[in-house]
């Protein structure tokens, strides 16, 4: 499954190429009411449409991480400049990640990384951290490619 995950979205995905184009039509999906902001419960409701199940408190940390006005919502530019940032910390993350400089992350490379710091943990921790870290750089991508866009 990761496999063709990592193959779909850190070789094939085209949303790095126009990511302002990808990220208005990913914007404009969210924005449910079209008032031009998006707000927690239509973050939520079109992440989870989109097959990346977020909690009330994820959905609250990413709109208040990228709130810059303070009203609980995330105008355009707001939710652009958030995604621009996260994705330049996802590939930092990744490049680190990627041990044997293959283009992919597996389960042994988070093992291999946690290792690294000292720390032992199971396939199944691993495989949820790699699931994890996969969710969030769909969010960074835009989910345009996961949207069929």
């Amino acid at each position: 499954m990761y496999s063709a995950v990592r193959k779909l979205f850190f070789t094939d995905c085209q949303c790095a190429k126009e990511p302002s184009k990808t990220y208005e039509e990913l914007f404009a999906k969210l924005d449910t009411n079209k008032d031009g902001k998006v707000d927690v419960s239509e973050l939520r409701a079109g992440l989870a449409a989109m097959g990346i199940q977020t909690g009330n408190a994820a959905a609250q940390k990413i709109v208040s991480s990228g709130d810059r006005d303070h009203d609980d919502r995330l105008d355009f530019k707001e939710f652009t400049k958030y995604l621009k940032d996260h994705e330049k910390k996802l590939r930092l993350t990744f490049k680190s990640l990627d041990k044997n400089k293959d283009g992919q992350i597996d389960y042994m490379e988070i093992k291999q990384s946690f290792a690294d710091l000292g720390l032992d943990i199971s396939k199944e921790d691993a495989e949820k951290i790699l699931h994890r870290y996969f969710s969030l750089y769909l969010l960074s991508c835009g989910l345009g490619c996961l949207s069929g866009s």
